[in-house]
């Protein structure tokens, strides 16, 4: 019995101990209904917000899809406005810009480094066969004319002199006296006293006579004027460029002795660019300015054109002619010439709108009054700060194309956007 109750306290108190931890897991609710509820209510609006974002959302992604859509239209519709190449695809008018041909005045000023060069270059050539006793000049003197230049020993040229003038008088004697032979022979050939061959031998004497005379005057008036060149005189003002002959050396004819420069007048040796090869042309103005002058400008004139092109520094020289009393400007003095060429009162348009601008095949597209642009061959001229003189081809007025001439073809509809860039 004993062990009975035991086992009925035992399970009496599991059960206790087994209702503490129920009442534990589950405490009570009452306390937390306000929270339930409001649970409760939240839960309706969470199932309606969905569908109306999801809307929202598609309305938006509509909205951009046309913004899209219009942006892509606008774009190919400006660039079917804008551009030549695609409006002639779409069989559209070709968009161009055009401006009207004016008349302008324009000054090209066409630039060139260089050095001076002397105008002319003299050759003094002797005749002399003699010593030289004098050369008191060398190169790069200044001379004026008069000066003396080379001097020669002229004693063996005086004693040619005298011998000549000897050997002309007893020609001069000789002569008389076969002129009396003949006279004589002749006058008793006449009585039937003297023969023919006699007069004959006198007459060939006499002819003899008068040549050996001839020679002998000849050589005579050589040596004296020989004699008169024993001193060589400076024929010009100038500077000595080369010296050929020095003292106690013998000179023969035809031999160069000196060369001279003249300088009065000298040129400037202009280096020009071969794309100015067609700008340049003979008298035209020019100045020139030098390093060793710098606050001074020297005016002269395109005087000649050198054809020829410098394969290495692509090239051709410009000879300007600039005078020089003072004899400032020498031969080798560097400095900068800057050419003038004016065109006044021309038809001009800006260079942009020439296809082909160099050769015969130079044109332009003028558009007409049934906005069709025209091919149409031009002469260009001078160009000048991007605008072209146009001597042949066009008329005052007239719309040349600007913007868009590269994608043209001839008789091409186009529409036109009048842009003036002239003042």
């Amino acid at each position: 019995m004993e062990t009975k109750t035991e086992i009925a306290d035992i399970r009496e108190t599991k059960t206790e101990v087994a209702d503490k931890a129920s009442d534990i897991r589950s405490p009570d609710t009452s306390s937390f209904q306000p929270v339930v509820s409001k649970k409760k209510s939240l839960g309706p609006s969470s199932q309606t917000a969905g569908p109306k974002m999801r809307r929202w959302h598609w309305v938006i992604f509509v909205v951009i899809c046309v913004l899209l859509g219009l942006l892509v239209l606008y774009t190919i519709l400006h660039v079917i406005d804008t551009t030549t190449g695609i409006a002639r695809h779409v069989h559209a008018p070709s968009p161009v810009e055009t401006v009207p041909v004016r008349r302008q005045t324009l000054e090209e000023v066409i630039g060139g480094s260089g050095a001076v060069e002397q105008a002319e270059t003299v050759n003094l050539i002797t005749q002399l066969t003699a010593q030289v006793l004098e050369v008191p000049v060398k190169i790069g003197d200044l001379i004026k004319k008069g000066d003396l230049l080379v001097r020669w020993d002229d004693r063996l040229i005086k004693a040619t002199v005298e011998a000549n003038r000897e050997y002309v008088e007893a020609d001069k004697i000789k002569i008389r006296n076969e002129t009396r032979q003949v006279e004589r022979y002749s006058t008793l050939q006449t009585k039937n006293m003297g023969s023919a061959v006699d007069l004959e031998k006198y007459e060939m004497a006499l002819a003899d006579a008068k040549i050996d005379l001839a020679k002998s005057t000849v050589s005579l008036q050589q040596a004296e004027i020989d004699l008169e060149h024993v001193k060589q005189m400076s024929p010009i003002d100038g500077i000595v460029l080369e010296r050929l002959v020095n003292p106690n050396e013998f000179t023969k004819p035809g031999q160069v002795i000196l060369k001279l420069g003249v300088l009065n007048t000298v040129l400037m040796a202009a280096k020009i660019t071969e794309e100015k090869m067609h700008s340049v042309q003979l008298g035209l103005p020019a100045e020139t300015t030098f390093p060793a002058f710098p606050s001074e400008v020297f005016k002269g004139t395109v005087w000649k054109i050198d054809p020829n092109i410098d394969p290495i520094t692509r090239t051709f020289t410009t000879y300007i002619k600039i005078e020089n009393p003072d004899f400032r400007l020498k031969p080798g003095l560097s400095g900068f010439a800057r050419i003038r060429r004016t065109a006044k009162d021309v038809l001009a348009v800006p260079s942009i709108a020439i296809v082909n601008p160099s050769g015969e095949q130079a044109s332009v597209f003028v558009v007409d009054g049934n906005n069709h642009a025209n091919l149409r061959k031009v002469r260009p001229g001078i160009v000048v700060d991007a605008m072209t003189e146009i001597s042949d081809g066009l008329k005052e007025g007239d719309k040349v194309v600007t913007v868009g001439q590269f994608y043209l073809k001839d008789n091409d509809k186009v529409r036109t956007t009048y842009r003036s860039i002239f003042k």
